[in-house]
């Protein structure tokens, strides 16, 4: 073997210490994905790592993996964390002034681009006057974007902005490939996971459907057959018929009460755990971390002491409303920002309330009610009402985004009884 005793130049030692830069920021990257850390938490850390390797002005992570034809940042490096929260609705906003959104074209296509001087584009067009205020600082020149994939299915954008003075070559373009790889991979373990959650409640409710065929279908069954017996004998006028009929009533109004019994059971099985056993606040701070950890939309809370006090049926569909209100603003809008509260006051009422600061453009069907028609909001409507309470909701205004509006009596009976 021979080797070359001529020392390396500059740009080939610098080449080999990127191209190490390069393979650790990958391994460290492939070893948080496999670490149990919330998506967020794994995507932020890539991004730092994208960052780092190759001295770049800003990164991007966007998915739209849990939240339909949205797009959410869940992963950013570079660009001061106060401004993340509402670049999505600032960027369509863009969007309807007619800006050139090419990162749509790579999550459509799949194709990845590389755009040099896209700065000087942004900067000085109308159109991204929204997002001028965002990219502003730190100066940046070229702009990359590509695609992550889940098994040849475009999941997201992977996007870089290249500070001036530098270009992303061929090197560094197979490293962000391969660091878009990993963010599919981190993506595709979350869902993992949370299909396996999904699994397991999935055998929970098999397992309900065979107690109630096992108990309460058997019972019913026994209670039309006397139901048939009873009509037999109510077309017969012999004097021993009543006595059969009242022992049938009896056996009737027996298996009743016990289906009935059987049935409140296996009903109180199927009521969301999140609420049964912890409380109405653990459970609205359960499903809180849970869509910050699938979506990474942040949350405001201001839950009152007094809502400890909250139990029974009345606070499961409190619970409901809050996890409907949060499934809406991220299947629907383009919000990465929503505030809930719950206030109690002496008078026994419940105030709720939550806000989000999407944009949310589809078109507005009503309902008899006046109420915005689907996404949830008559089922919301109906579990306030059925406790004599008021609901509202409103889009835009000074708060901007969706907000509902809820006031709800609650009384000391509804603790024993609901």
């Amino acid at each position: 073997m021979v080797t070359s005793s001529e020392p390396l130049a500059p740009a080939e030692i610098e080449a080999l210490r990127r191209r190490g830069r390069h393979a650790a920021a990958v391994a460290r990257t492939a070893a948080q994905v496999a670490s149990k850390r919330s998506l967020p938490a794994t995507l932020h850390a890539l991004a730092e790592e994208i960052l780092q390797a190759d001295g770049l002005a800003g990164v991007q992570v966007l998915t739209n993996e849990h939240s339909g034809d949205k797009l959410h940042m869940l992963g950013t490096a570079g660009f001061p964390a106060s401004r993340n929260s509402s670049f999505f609705s600032l960027l369509m906003e863009c969007r309807r002034r007619g800006a050139d959104l090419r990162m749509l074209d790579v999550f459509r296509t799949g194709k990845p681009i590389i755009l040099p001087h896209r700065y000087a584009v942004v900067m000085n067009s109308p159109a991204w006057e929204p997002l001028h205020e965002y990219h502003r600082e730190p100066e940046w020149d070229a702009f990359a974007s590509v695609p992550i994939t889940i098994r040849q299915t475009t999941i997201g954008v992977l996007n870089v902005f290249v500070s001036p003075g530098k270009e992303i070559d061929s090197e560094g373009f197979d490293f962000l490939v391969s660091m878009a790889e990993q963010a599919g991979l981190a993506i595709d373990y979350a869902s993992l996971l949370e299909q396996e959650r999904n699994a397991a409640q999935r055998e929970e409710r098999q397992q309900l459907a065979r107690d109630l065929h096992d108990s309460v279908v058997q019972q019913v069954f026994s209670m039309g057959m006397l139901a048939q017996t009873l009509k037999v004998l109510a077309d017969n006028d012999r004097t021993e018929s009543s006595d059969r009929i009242q022992e049938i009533t009896t056996d009737l109004v027996d298996i009743t009460g016990s289906a009935l019994k059987d049935l409140r059971g296996l009903i109180a099985q199927l009521r969301p755990s999140a609420v049964s056993g912890v409380g109405l606040r653990e459970a609205v701070s359960k499903l809180e971390s849970a869509t910050h950890r699938q979506t990474g939309v942040k949350f405001e809370t201001d839950i009152a002491e007094a809502v400890d006090d909250i139990g029974g049926e009345i606070a499961e569909d409190v619970y409901f409303v809050f996890a409907e209100a949060v499934h809406n603003a991220v299947k629907h809008s383009s919000a990465d920002l929503i505030s809930i509260g719950i206030q109690r006051d002496e008078e026994g009422m419940i105030d709720l309330h939550i806000n989000d600061n999407g944009d949310l453009t589809t078109n507005l069907l009503r309902d008899d009610h006046g109420l915005i028609a689907g996404n949830g909001l008559t089922f919301m409507r109906q579990r306030v009402e059925r406790w004599d309470g008021q609901f509202e909701v409103s889009i835009g205004g000074s708060s901007g985004g969706t907000t509902i509006r809820a006031r709800i009596p609650h009384r000391e009976w509804e603790l024993d009884n609901g």
